[in-house]
């Protein structure tokens, strides 16, 4: 039995407020990771189009989140909870705020009452402030896979088709 003082009301969420489930297989998931840091990078750059943020700024945040392969809010989001104090100090945490304030995900709240760990949080979090659905993700598909062999075994992905297009590959070690 849950005591009220530990779990409210508001802490639960009806049915008929969840959004569309989106899918937990795992190539899936790899494609809607590309399609989140696509529309992260896409919201900074737009803030900094409108004059919302400084170009030094996003260039900061994009040191922080990590702009050459994959972003990673993680630094980010320990510093903003108080776990990583060296990087909450530093001129780029500073600039990201900043960013992530211009791009209304600064006050998102992060709570450890969940077994959600902090980066997953946020991420839920821009999910539903960016209102990211598979639709979508099927609309932005040729803005961040623009290679056409990629982009027939994406639209695989999206039809369920994944593992019968993915396996015709091999792969090839290349000579020393």
């Amino acid at each position: 039995m849950m005591t009220p003082e530990i779990v409210t009301k508001e802490d639960f969420l009806y049915p008929h407020e969840m959004g569309a489930q989106i899918s937990t297989e795992p190539y899936f998931q790899r494609l809607w990771k590309y399609y989140r840091e696509h529309t992260l990078k896409q919201q900074i750059e737009l803030a900094v189009s409108d004059g919302a943020v400084s170009a030094d700024d996003a260039a900061a945040a994009q040191r922080l989140l990590g702009a050459r392969h994959h972003l990673s809010v993680s630094a980010f989001v320990l510093a903003k909870q108080g776990l990583r104090p060296d990087i909450a100090e530093s001129e780029d945490f500073t600039a990201t705020s900043r960013v992530m304030e211009a791009i209304g995900m600064n006050d998102v709240e992060l709570t450890a009452t969940t077994a959600e760990n902090y980066e997953d949080q946020f991420w839920s979090n821009f999910d539903g402030v960016y209102n990211l659905t598979e639709e979508t993700l099927r609309e932005e598909i040729p803005y961040f896979v623009t290679d056409t062999s990629n982009r027939m075994k994406v639209e695989a992905i999206m039809e369920g088709r994944a593992q019968e297009t993915l396996e015709t590959e091999d792969t090839q070690q290349l000579g020393n």
